[in-house]
């Protein structure tokens, strides 16, 4: 299949890096000048829900002291709420159908950051702590993004992803870290976790919404008794009370919400995580007392958000000034930053215009929307053909370029791809590259015929499954035209779609099975049907083939699994995820 649906190969290695940071920021090229004041908050009821229903009357939003005049007020929706029982929800996200830039489809940043120096080797708080994380993120929506952190000293081990069992797998490996708990190497800690935050937040710079920062600490040391901003310099563990309001600039900067977790009530200083709490407007959560769904409450209030655009009053300022946030409407909880940041016009801001400058870097580019995926099979060398398929999301919008890359956890461009003009030319573009197996993330940056830019990630595994003899290929989802099969990254009114498979190392008449089942996401099988199999000119390569009823399908995403093995030997297992989406 994959030897039938690409024209090339192509994999040209690079060692460009792909920026560490978490940067969420937008592909429009803005007149900063022109830009809106836009304050974005949270209004919660007695359920911690976010109010549905909230009216322009009912806030009042103050700006350096001064009251604005709210222009528009409106309810974003950035994800679904959790489940009744999210100890029920399995702890493996759903696979998403695709990846996209599509700012209606975006769900979440999650930044989870864990002082693990704060945490004393050998407390035993571990096991608790990576229940409630694995619970956190199964109340997640699949398309929420999560990156993982340690910090002072650790930094990024996950960027971000909506592939939540990489972050649980992640956080099997974080555990106490620390002696300096409490006693006075413990300021030194907390200085020093402060700056690493402050580094953190920089690399967040701001996008389609706002990000969630949850820091999650065994404690920390408050500012000391004689310290102040103007001491020209600090002693060896002195803490300046200016290093917590730097990072309430920068989370002001970055439109980060906090939530400051405290990991165990029984040990470690609380005077830091009041300032952490102050200088960000975030929220205060005892872990301990809450158990395995103490972080639930987290993603059950930040499901959806307010975004109000008011009048700057001729603000000619740069940096984070005054924001107060309040509603009228009694019984009603406000999340907001004490900090709105401002910067001074600058004119046109420059943008990448080209996919390669896209691929550069790790900035979200949006004018032109487009869904990604990847598929993967055997190179023939030992290696992994992973295939980039992408498409615009307005089907009647023109490539004029477009260039694909794979980056390692590490943010470092492993392989990249340049569509040709043969390629363009097909929807969705199918782009070759050689890799070794492993996790990556795939992205593709493209330029239509109108000069809108947009780039897309998605994460893909680029392995061969292992069935006993055989190595199966990715399951791909599409529909064949005149006997030539095409990928398909989303379904409308076509009755049928065709899953397809590559898998290698059969033989003919050796009793090879195979079963498809379309399943809904809930996982409950809705339909089944065997694959033919068929031989290639390759002897050892095999295609399998079924049918999807999509007529029989109401709008929504599903799962096609296949299952396939020698009788009498292992079974192995593909699966992909589809959507079907209204006439």
């Amino acid at each position: 299949m994959f030897q039938c649906v690409l024209r090339r190969t192509a994999a040209v290695a690079a060692t460009l890096t792909f920026s560490a940071g978490l940067m969420l920021v937008s592909g429009a090229t803005f007149q900063q000048s022109e830009r809106p004041l836009v304050v974005d908050f949270y209004a919660l009821g007695a359920d911690g829900i976010a109010l549905p229903d909230l009216k322009t009357a009912e806030v009042a939003i103050r700006v350096n002291g001064r009251a604005r005049t709210i222009q528009s007020l409106r309810l974003v929706k950035q994800s679904e709420l959790p489940s009744a029982d999210p100890l029920a929800v399995q702890s493996a996200a759903l696979t998403q159908p695709f990846g996209t830039n599509n700012s209606a489809e975006l769900g979440r940043s999650i930044v989870l950051v864990v002082e693990d120096e704060s945490i004393r080797v050998g407390s035993g708080v571990e096991k608790p702590l990576r229940a409630a994380v694995s619970t956190f993120l199964g109340a997640l929506s699949p398309r929420d993004r999560v990156s993982l952190w340690t910090l002072p000293h650790g930094g990024m081990k996950v960027n971000l992803t909506a592939n939540h069992d990489r972050v649980s797998q992640a956080m099997l490996d974080i555990g106490g870290a620390g002696d300096r708990i409490t006693g006075p190497m413990a300021g030194c800690r907390t200085r020093e976790s402060l700056e690493a935050l402050d580094h953190l937040l920089s690399t967040l710079q701001g996008g389609e919404g706002p990000a969630i920062v949850v820091y999650l600490t065994g404690g920390m040391m408050g500012p000391s008794d004689d310290a102040s901003a103007g001491r020209i310099a600090p002693g060896m563990c002195e803490l300046r009370v200016d290093k917590f309001q730097r990072v309430g600039q920068m989370a002001a900067a970055a439109r980060a919400h906090f939530f400051v977790v405290k990991i165990d009530d029984l040990s470690g200083p609380t005077d830091g995580l009041e300032n952490l709490e102050g200088v960000t407007g975030g929220t205060r959560i005892a872990l301990s007392r809450a158990g395995n769904t103490g972080l639930v409450p987290v993603a059950k209030s930040t499901a959806s958000y307010y975004s109000a655009v008011v009048d700057d009053g001729g603000l000619d300022v740069e940096g984070g000034i005054g924001l107060d946030v309040k509603v009228s409407r009694p019984n009603v909880t406000v999340r907001s930053r004490p900090l709105i940041y401002l910067r001074k016009p600058k004119g046109v801001t420059a943008q990448p215009t080209t996919p390669d400058e896209m691929l550069k870097t790790a900035a979200m580019f949006t004018d032109l929307q487009l869904r990604v995926t990847g598929y993967s099979s055997a190179h023939g060398d030992g290696r992994i053909r992973l295939i980039a398929a992408a498409e615009p999301v307005d089907p009647t919008v023109k490539l004029a370029s477009l260039s694909a890359a794979l980056y390692d956890d590490k943010g470092t461009m492993v392989v990249k791809t340049v569509a040709s003009e043969p390629d363009l030319a097909a929807m969705p573009v199918l782009s070759a590259m050689a890799v070794n197996s492993g996790q990556f993330r795939l992205r593709v940056a493209a330029v239509d015929t109108n000069g809108r830019a947009g780039a897309a990630d998605t994460d893909v595994l680029a392995e061969v499954v292992d069935a006993g003899a055989l190595k199966l290929s990715s399951l791909v989802l599409g529909v064949k035209r005149d006997g030539k099969f095409t990928p398909r990254l989303q379904f409308s009114n076509e009755p049928l779609a065709v899953a397809l498979m590559d898998f290698f190392g059969g033989k003919q008449g050796a009793g090879i099975g195979a079963i498809l089942e379309v399943l809904n996401m809930a996982g409950e099988t809705l339909v089944t049907n065997r694959l033919s199999i068929e031989a290639t000119q390759d002897p050892q390569r095999f295609t399998a083939t079924g049918s999807v009823p999509l007529g029989a399908l109401p709008p929504g995403d599903f799962i096609a699994r296949i299952t396939i093995g020698v009788d009498g030997g292992p079974y192995g297992r593909v699966v992909r995820a589809f959507r079907k989406v209204a006439n």
